[in-house]
Parts: structure tokens; C-alpha cells; sequence
């Protein structure tokens, strides 16, 4: 599994920088995808996963509303709440004192066993990104992981263009947004739902 190396704002008592490990940015899934690897590999038919994830959707707020947590094979969904004030006595919560804070997600036991057997003997492998500054000043890399882009998909996401080119995805949407404007623009950008699709003029 492919890893980075981030500051964080902890120090050593001598005042020296912590670091943290994440998984590699950049490395997105699509739903599509996800369903055809399962096509490939078990034969699932196109469009069962996509059908799960939409019942999921449309079901599982209802139960989550009614106080209920929903444990699955690869691990337990359960609603957030919090406080929208501080208080030191349960006694003085109103009801317009909680409200949602978001989905938790704890995974199983045999989800994350099946994760590390996954890794396996390949490990783990430490990815030093060049600097974003240092990426955008290269115009020639950034024509090329536009390209690769392009050739893959037809178009370019903040997402692909961000592992083609290494750069971070705010960095990523900047360029692809700067490519967009000027007086020769380059790129078109539309929306597909949340994503942001850019294609080529």
C-alpha cells in the first residue's frame, strides 16, 4: 500500500516537527469500477452494487432515525450526535440542544483482517511527493498527467489529474480552473452531480 509522510502540529519535547503516514492521495474508485472488478471476479451482474448502495441510501436513514445502528459484514453504521452548547448537567439538555453530527462507521473484524491479508507480503511503500509549487511551475508534467487523463477518460477530475500529477487535489482544481479562463482557455468544466468534469475545447 502506497503511503505519505505529513507534518502534524504535535512536536518532540525538543521541538522538533511529528510526523503522520496516510494512504496515498489521489488513488479514487468509482462506483463503476468497483462494479466491474466484481463482474470480472465473481460474476455479479452490472448494477447490483450500484442497487445495494441506492436501497442504503433511501433505507438506512430510517432506521438510523429511529435510534437504531446497523451492523453489516464489513462493519457497524451507527448515527452521530452532539451538543450545540456546553453542559455540565444532563438535566439542562432541551431537544434543540442535539443535533446530528454524521454517520460513524467502526469496521469488523474480519473486514479489516481481510484488508491486512490484502497488503500482504507487497507491505507497504513510502511515496515522497515532489512539492505542489515546485509540480506547477512544470508546465510539460502537467500537459502530460492532462493528457493521461484525457486518454483514459475523456476528460479529467480533480481526483485523476491530482494522481497523474502528483499534486494535491486543492492544487489539482486550481490548475484544471486556471486552464478554464485567460484568453485562449484550454478546458471546459461542467458538473456531473458533486464531480466536477472538465473536458477539453
Amino acid at each position: 500500500m502506497p503511503f505519505e509522510a505529513h507534518p502534524s502540529p504535535k512536536k518532540t519535547e525538543n521541538g522538533e516537527k511529528l510526523f503522520y503516514v496516510k494512504p496515498q492521495s489521489g488513488l479514487v474508485r468509482t462506483l463503476g469500477e468497483f462494479e466491474m472488478w466484481f463482474h470480472d471476479k465473481y460474476s455479479l451482474r452490472q448494477g447490483d452494487m450500484a442497487r445495494v448502495f441506492d436501497a442504503m441510501l433511501d433505507g438506512a436513514p430510517e432506521w438510523f432515525a429511529m435510534g437504531y445502528r446497523l451492523e453489516t459484514p464489513i462493519g457497524t453504521f451507527s448515527p452521530k450526535l452532539k451538543l450545540k452548547r456546553q453542559v455540565t448537567n444532563p438535566d439542562d439538555i432541551h431537544l434543540d440542544d442535539v443535533e446530528l453530527d454524521g454517520i460513524e462507521f467502526q469496521p469488523s473484524k474480519s473486514f479489516v483482517k481481510n484488508l491486512k491479508y490484502a497488503i500482504g507480503s507487497d507491505g507497504f511503500r513510502y511515496v515522497c511527493k515532489p512539492q505542489s509549487s515546485r509540480l506547477l511551475d512544470n508546465q510539460q508534467h502537467l500537459e502530460k498527467a492532462l493528457q493521461k487523463c484525457m486518454k483514459e477518460h475523456g476528460y479529467a477530475t480533480v481526483a485523476s489529474f491530482a494522481f497523474h500529477s502528483g499534486l494535491t487535489d486543492h492544487s489539482a482544481r486550481k490548475q484544471l480552473d486556471k486552464w478554464c479562463y485567460g484568453d485562449s482557455p484550454k478546458l471546459q468544466m461542467s458538473r456531473f452531480g458533486r464531480i466536477h468534469i472538465y473536458t477539453e475545447i
